[in-house]
């Protein structure tokens, strides 16, 4: 159980780290990444290098892919927003 944890965590730190999307992060990051390399002798960026040696093709498909992520967007960006909201206010004025 406490592996699969630690798996869990080791992947949502490495795929911030590497995404740049909270880069103010980065060094906490790090310091996280130093310490569970220090005291329990897991190494994430060496472990992640690994196995994008081992297996490229994986490593190329999750970059195309992200190059097609796009970034989210607030509720009231989507289309059709107005049409839901006005729907919602009239079966709440019918409750």
């Amino acid at each position: 159980m406490f592996s699969l944890v630690l798996q869990i965590v080791k992947v949502v730190l490495v795929r911030i780290a590497s995404s740049g999307l909270l880069a103010w992060l980065n060094p906490y990051l790090l310091s996280a990444d130093k310490w569970l390399e220090k005291h329990l002798h897991i190494d994430l960026i060496k472990q992640e290098k690994k196995f994008y040696e081992k297996y490229p093709g994986v490593e190329n498909r999750l970059k195309e892919v992200e190059k097609h992520v796009h970034p989210m967007r607030e509720l009231d960006e989507m289309a059709g927003f107005e049409d839901l909201m006005k729907r919602i206010e009239t079966l709440e004025k019918k409750l």
